[in-house]
Order: structure tokens, then C-alpha cells, then sequence
């Protein structure tokens, strides 16, 4: 999981900034380190920027790395950010003989010193994140898969003809052709009314163009699709409401198969979501750092710690969420099915703080106060919960049996 700073540093660091009334220019832009990473019989063009942990992204196979232009600065207000052109894209070199975007991608984490990253990998990005992270699991802590596809699924006829639109891919070896058609034809790759984002990608094309060198790549050791059980770290999946039918197939095997996977659909994008929609793109994964970063400190450190984390946060950026309501819900009965009520209390206290128009929460609260032997306080959340929602027929038996059984309560 996730090492971020110690809870204790954090709540010094956001305590200085309310004493003294200066927030920090989030705006502020990070200096941009930028080089050639040599690999076997080529280079690779980087830039990073940022400090703290690392993000690695890995582009789609259309665009080169500019297709993270509105998350590169973005994530560099927390992490260390790294964005690369993979072979016979953007300033990297072509191809002249056989390599592999697996051991590619290794040179990036050596000879950039990163030890391990939160992987961004978006399309054919995407599943060569997933065979990194199969081959390498020590080196990736987190993945965030964008319109991701996996190596031995396989795709249908519907994807070779895009929809019927064309006999076969064979009819995009022309690039002008090419261009033209998947910028401003194809109804998958970006979603037909954002004329903007047709822009900018018909721009990024037309100045990024290298010759066709796709036989090249060595294809992954083993087909992914049937070891996706052996990837532990936490995924969150993103699929474009528009995108073509076999991306949505393929989300689903890597959710069914990624056993902390979560998938989410953007609306309103086809394939190319991080440029079609940025702000929904950045707010969904911001949520999942935010949320993984909890996690982590509640595993590492304890309940507390992570009751301290929430409540800064929460202080400081009331609108982020670190978890789902469910979520927490279901980790709080963990805790109540294992004797732990004190603790089961705090984090059922979390979700009310977190989710206070929600009947549910209240009424697991109320639960736990109740096993603690604290009526007084299940009776009001009861109370509560009912008032939230009035067919919540069990809050209301609860409530007669507590306030019979303690008389300073009138039973209504």
C-alpha cells in the first residue's frame, strides 16, 4: 500500500497553515525535468515533475504522452509525476528491431530511481501496466487502468470494423487517413459533441507522426487475462460512457479479475478520457488516492491515526470523500463482528460525519453504541436514523426495546 508521511507531521504541517492563514499556491507549477532514457537499441523521451511518492503514465496507443497534459501538473501538487513516449512516439526513438514495452517501462523505474509507483495506464497503456505489474509486483503499488485493454482477451469483429465503419483497421495504415477518421468519424474514440478534444488530439497527431513500427513489440510472457488473481494492489477501472463495446469487456474481466478493482464509467467520453473530460477524470482519481492514502494509514497505524487523518482532512477540504458509505459501513461490522466495539464506534462515526443525510449510517451506529452498552446514545441515533428514514421499520423496533428497557425515554 501506499507510504505517505506520518499522520502526526501531516496534522503539524496543516496546523502551521491555519495559525498563520497562508495556504499554499496549489497553482504553483513544479519545475519539469526532462532527458532520454537509453533502452535497448533506442531512447526513451521523459519528463517528470513533483515531489512524494511516484505516478508513472503510460499513454494510449494513438497519442503520445501529451494525451496527460491536464493531469501532469495536477497530480504534481502530491506526487512525483512521470510521463513518458513509448517507442516511435513523440520524441522517442522508432524501432529497428524487436523490444519490449514490459522491460521498457523497468529501464524507466531504474534509471529514474523510482522503486515503486502508482501505474496510470490508459488503453494499450493500460495493459502494459497490467504485465508489468504481473512481472514486477514489488514495483507498483496501486494501478488506475483508463479504457484499459488485457493481454488474451481478445477482441470481436465488432472492434476490427469499428462498429461496421470500416471493412478493417488494414484501412488506417494511411497516418492523413487515419487521422481524419478516428479524430473525426469514429464514434468511440472520442465522444461526437466534444469538438475541443477533437481539436487538441487532431493537433497532437498531425505534429507527432512516426512510421508504422508495431511489429516490433514483443508481446507480453504470459496472457494477463488469466492471471489477474495474482495482482493484490488496488485498481480503480475507467471506461468512457461512448467507448466501443470490447473496451467495456475488457473493464469488466480486469474488475472480475482484480480482486480490489473498482470501475467506474465517465459520462459523456468515448475512448480518450483524461482529455475528453479531465475534471471528472482528475476528481474520480483523486478520490481513489485520497481513499487508498486512508486505507493505508488505517492498516499501518491504526484506527486513531486514521480517525486523525479524516478529521484534518475533512477540516481543510470538507468536500473530499475518502471512502463509500458502503465501504465503511461493512469495515465497521468487521470490527463489531470481532469484538472490537470502541473501534467499530469511531469508523461508524466517520460515515455519519462523511454521509449525514443517510438513515443507514446512523442506524449502524446506534447498533454499535447498543453492543457497547451505551443506550442513551443508541437511542438518539436510532432516533435519528428514523427521522432520515421513515421506513426503516428495524430502527423503530429498536428504539421501543431501548426505550422500554431504559424508562427516561418515553416511548412515542
Amino acid at each position: 500500500m501506499i507510504k505517505r508521511a506520518n499522520v502526526i507531521l501531516f496534522l503539524i504541517a496543516l496546523t502551521a497553515v491555519k495559525l498563520f492563514s497562508q495556504k499554499p499556491d496549489t497553482n504553483a507549477a513544479h519545475a519539469v525535468d526532462s532527458g532520454f532514457i537509453n533502452v535497448d537499441g533506442g531512447k526513451l523521451f521523459y519528463e517528470a515533475t513533483g515531489e512524494g511518492e511516484n505516478i508513472v503514465l503510460l499513454h494510449d496507443g494513438m497519442v503520445h504522452r501529451e494525451i496527460w497534459d491536464e493531469q501532469f501538473p495536477v497530480l504534481a501538487k502530491s506526487y512525483r509525476v512521470v510521463r513518458y513516449d513509448r517507442r516511435a512516439y513523440g520524441k522517442s526513438s522508432d524501432p529497428g528491431a524487436p523490444y519490449s514495452h514490459i522491460e521498457d517501462l523497468n529501464q524507466v523505474f531504474i534509471q529514474l530511481k523510482i522503486g515503486k509507483a502508482i501505474i496510470f495506464g490508459m488503453s494499450s497503456g493500460g495493459g502494459i501496466a497490467i504485465d508489468y505489474t504481473l512481472k514486477y509486483p514489488s514495483k507498483v503499488s496501486a494501478l488506475v487502468l483508463v479504457g484499459a485493454v488485457v493481454s488474451g482477451y481478445g477482441y470481436s469483429s465488432y472492434m476490427f470494423t469499428r462498429g461496421g465503419h470500416l471493412k478493417s483497421l488494414s484501412e488506417l495504415s494511411d497516418p492523413q487517413k487515419a487521422i481524419k477518421y478516428m479524430v473525426w468519424e469514429d464514434p468511440y474514440e472520442i465522444y461526437s459533441e466534444n469538438t475541443r478534444a477533437k481539436k487538441k488530439v487532431a493537433k497532437l497527431l498531425e505534429t507527432n507522426q512516426h512510421q508504422e513500427t508495431g511489429g516490433y513489440s514483443k508481446p507480453a510472457e504470459r496472457p494477463a487475462a488469466r492471471f489477474l488473481s495474482e495482482i493484490k494492489v488496488p485498481a480503480l477501472v475507467l471506461v468512457g460512457e461512448y467507448d466501443i463495446p470490447d473496451v467495456h469487456a475488457h473493464a469488466g474481466v480486469i474488475e472480475f479479475g482484480i480482486s480490489n478493482a473498482k470501475r467506474e464509467i465517465i459520462l459523456k467520453s468515448g475512448h480518450l478520457i483524461p482529455l475528453e473530460q479531465p475534471e471528472a477524470f482528475n476528481e474520480s482519481v483523486l478520490k481513489f488516492l485520497k481513499n487508498m492514502e486512508f486505507f493505508s494509514i488505517l492498516d499501518s497505524q491504526g484506527v486513531d491515526a486514521a480517525v486523525q487523518y479524516f478529521n484534518v482532512t475533512h477540516q481543510f477540504e470538507p468536500n473530499t470523500i475518502l471512502f463509500r458509505e458502503q465501504e465503511m459501513n461493512l469495515l465497521g461490522y468487521r470490527f463489531l463482528h470481532n469484538g472490537k466495539t470502541k473501534d467499530a464506534i469511531k469508523l461508524f462515526k466517520l460515515n455519519t460525519i462523511a454521509f449525514p443525510d443517510s438513515g443507514n449510517v446512523f442506524d449502524s451506529l446506534g447498533e454499535a453504541y447498543m453492543k457497547d452498552g451505551q443506550d442513551d446514545l443508541a437511542i438518539r441515533n436510532y432516533e435519528r436514523s428514523v427521522e432520515l428514514d421513515p421506513e426503516n421499520e428495524k430502527a423503530k423496533t429498536m428504539l421501543k426495546e431501548l426505550k422500554a428497557k431504559n424508562k427516561t425515554f418515553s416511548i412515542p
